[in-house]
C-alpha cells in the first residue's frame, strides 16, 4: 500500500505549473508531472479517501468552452463512454469531472511498467512468439471497444504499457483513448458524440492506416495499426519511414510493405506469421482481417502453423537482452563470434527531434533473432487539413504491387460466444514430428554471482549453474528462466540457441530508491532523453 497525504497545499510545490499540489474536486491531489502531449498534461495524483495513486488527465486550457463551443459536451459524453470498457487488457477510467475554474480532466489507473515504444527501443527487434501474445492482448483490448462503436485510431508502440509483473508471462494494457470516434450508424450515434473536429486528422503518421490520411476509419483502421506495431516488434522498425511525415503518409497510401527478409535477413520470424502480419497492413480494408475477431483466429492459426501455440512466456524490462547478456554454443576453444548489427536505426520524421539510440549487440551465433540494436521512437503528430491537400496533390499511381509472402489463411468463421472462449492459445506445445534429441546444456551466469535461477516455476539453484533442457522441435534451447538477487532488480530471459552447449550470462542491476514526488527534471522523459509519453 502506497500511503500520502489527501490535504491540499497552500500553495503549489512547482511554481512553474499551477496544479502541482492542488486537490481538484476534494478528490485528487497532484503530486508530479508524468507526461505531456497535444491534449494536455498527464500528473500522479493521490486519489481521496482511497489513497490510491491514479493517472490524471487534464485537458489543455485551448480547449475550453469558451474557444471551442461544444467541446464540454463531447469530451464529457466520450469520458463516460470509454469508461464502460471493463476488458482487463484497457486502462481503467475512473473517473472525470470539471472543478469550479474550468479545469477538465480524466482519473485512469496508475499504471507502473514501460511502454512498448521504450522496450523496444533498449532491446530491439523481439521473439515472434512474445509479439504474437503482445498483440493477442491488444486485440482483446480493441474487440472491446468496437464492439461498443469505437475505434482506438492512435494506436502504436507507445500506448501500449507493459505492466511490471512477477510472473513469467507479460500484461499489456492499452492507453489512450482520446482519440477515440464512433463509428456506429448516424441514427444511433448522440448529438455531438465525438470529441474530435471533422476536418482534422489525428493520429501517428508512422502507424496510420491509409484511410485516416482522408479522414475516413473504421474498426478495420485498428487492425492496420496493429499490423504496424506487430511489424516494427518483429523486425526493429515500422515499415515505413521518411524524413517528413507527408511522405511517411504517402507511403501507407502507395507502398507495398517491405518483406521482412528485405529489413533484416536474418531474420527467424515464421511465413506464416509475416503472412498475418502483411494480410493487416493491405491498402484495402476490405482485404484486411475484418475483425479483431479474425485477427485473434489469424493469430492462433499461424501460431499453430509455425509450430506452437500456447500463452508465450516473456519478463521483466531486462527479458530479452538484459544488459551484458550472450546466448552463443559453445566453441571448444571459449572463443565468440564478433558483435552482430542489425537494421540501421529509423529516422526522424520530424525533422528537429532526431532520435539516436544506437549501439552493437552481444555476439550471437546460435539464434539471430534474439537480439536487434535500433533505434525506435514512437512520433505522435496533429495533422491538420493541408496535410490531405498535399497527399491528394500527389498521383496515387498504380495499386502497390504485394510483398512476396505467404498469405494468411482465411479464418473459419467462429461464434462470438466460441470466439470468447478460443482467445487464450492451448498450452505450449511443439507440433513438429521430427524424433527426440538430446537436451541442451545450459551454462548459466550472471553478474554478480550468487543470483537465484528459477526455470518452469521452480528454484533450479545459484548461478553458476549448468542446467540440462529439452530442444525445441527444431532442436535448439529454448528456455525461459528467471534471476532474482538480493538487492538488484529480477530479471528474466528468453534463451535461444543452438547445439549442445549454449552459455549465458545476466547481468543483475541494482533496484534504484524511488524518487521524490516531483523529482522528474524534463516530463515525459527518461534520463537518457527518451520521449515516452504513454498518455
Amino acid at each position: 500500500m502506497i500511503h500520502g497525504s489527501t490535504q491540499a497545499q497552500s500553495a503549489p510545490t512547482d511554481p512553474g505549473d499551477p496544479l502541482l499540489g492542488r486537490v481538484l474536486n476534494d478528490k485528487f491531489r497532484i503530486l508530479e508531472v508524468l507526461g505531456s502531449g497535444g491534449m494536455g498534461r498527464v500528473y500522479k495524483a493521490m486519489q481521496s479517501p482511497l489513497e490510491r495513486l491514479v493517472a490524471l488527465k487534464v485537458l489543455n486550457p485551448q480547449y475550453s468552452e469558451g474557444k471551442d463551443p461544444g467541446f464540454q459536451k463531447r469530451f464529457f459524453m466520450e469520458a463516460a463512454v470509454t469508461s464502460k470498457l471493463r476488458h482487463p487488457n484497457t486502462v481503467t477510467i475512473i473517473d472525470y469531472g470539471k472543478t469550479d475554474d474550468g479545469v477538465l480532466y480524466i482519473a485512469m489507473e496508475y499504471l507502473e511498467g514501460q511502454t512498448l515504444a521504450h522496450l523496444s527501443a533498449q532491446v530491439g527487434a523481439l521473439p515472434w512468439m512474445r509479439v504474437l501474445n503482445i498483440a493477442q492482448q491488444v486485440a482483446r483490448s480493441l474487440r472491446e471497444a468496437h464492439r461498443v462503436g469505437l475505434i482506438h485510431r492512435d494506436l502504436k508502440p507507445a500506448n501500449i504499457m507493459v505492466l511490471n509483473q512477477e510472473d513469467d508471462h507479460d500484461v499489456v494494457k492499452v492507453l489512450d483513448f482520446g482519440l477515440v470516434k464512433s463509428f456506429l450508424p448516424e441514427r444511433e450515434r448522440p448529438p455531438n458524440a465525438e470529441i474530435t473536429q471533422a476536418g482534422v486528422i489525428l493520429g501517428s503518421p508512422l502507424y496510420m492506416a491509409p484511410e485516416q490520411a482522408r479522414n475516413v476509419s473504421d474498426p478495420r483502421s485498428d487492425v492496420y495499426s496493429l499490423g504496424v506495431v506487430m511489424f516494427q516488434l518483429l523486425v526493429g522498425r515500422p515499415p515505413f519511414h521518411a524524413p517528413q511525415s507527408i511522405d511517411v503518409i504517402f507511403k501507407h497510401l502507395n507502398e507495398a510493405p517491405p518483406t521482412f527478409a528485405s529489413v533484416w535477413p536474418m531474420h527467424d520470424v515464421p511465413p506464416e506469421v509475416e503472412a498475418l502480419v502483411m494480410r493487416c497492413l493491405s491498402k484495402r480494408p476490405e482485404e484486411r482481417f475484418q475483425s479483431m475477431d479474425e485477427v485473434l483466429e489469424g493469430i492462433r492459426r499461424a501460431a499453430s502453423a509455425a509450430g506452437f501455440s500456447g500463452a508465450f512466456s516473456s519478463s521483466s524490462p531486462s527479458l530479452l537482452t538484459g544488459n551484458g547478456m550472450s546466448a552463443v554454443p559453445n566453441t571448444g576453444s571459449g572463443s565468440f563470434s564478433g558483435p552482430r548489427t542489425g537494421p540501421l536505426p529509423v529516422p526522424s520524421t520530424s525533422g528537429a527531434n532526431t532520435l539516436s539510440l544506437g549501439g552493437s549487440t552481444p555476439a550471437t551465433t546460435a539464434s539471430p533473432r534474439r537480439t536487434l540494436p535500433l533505434a525506435l521512437f514512437a512520433i505522435s503528430l496533429l495533422l491538420g487539413l493541408g496535410v490531405v491537400a498535399a497527399v491528394s496533390l500527389r498521383s496515387p499511381g498504380p495499386d502497390p504491387v504485394p510483398a512476396t509472402v505467404a498469405r494468411a489463411p482465411e479464418p473459419a468463421p467462429a461464434a462470438p460466444e466460441q470466439a470468447a472462449e478460443e482467445d487464450e492459445l492451448a498450452p505450449l506445445v511443439p507440433t513438429s514430428d521430427t524424433p527426440a534429441r538430446a537436451s541442451i546444456q545450459l551454462l548459466l551466469g550472471s553478474v554478480p554471482e550468487g543470483a537465484t535461477v528459477t526455470y518452469e516455476g521452480e528454484v533450479v539453484g545459484r548461478t553458476p549453474l549448468e542446467l540440462s533442457v529439452p530442444p525445441d522441435a527444431q532442436g535448439h534451447a529454448s528456455a525461459h528462466v528467471t534471476f532474482s538477487l538480493e538487492g538488484y532488480q529480477r530479471a528474466s530471459a528468453f534463451i535461444g540457441g543452438e547445439g549442445p552447449v549454449v552459455r549465458f550470462n545476466q547481468k543483475l542491476q541494482k533496484q534504484q530508491q524511488k524518487k521524490r514526488s516531483g523529482s522528474r527534471s524534463s516530463a515525459g522523459k527518461d534520463s537518457s532523453g527518451y520521449k515516452d509519453d504513454p498518455y
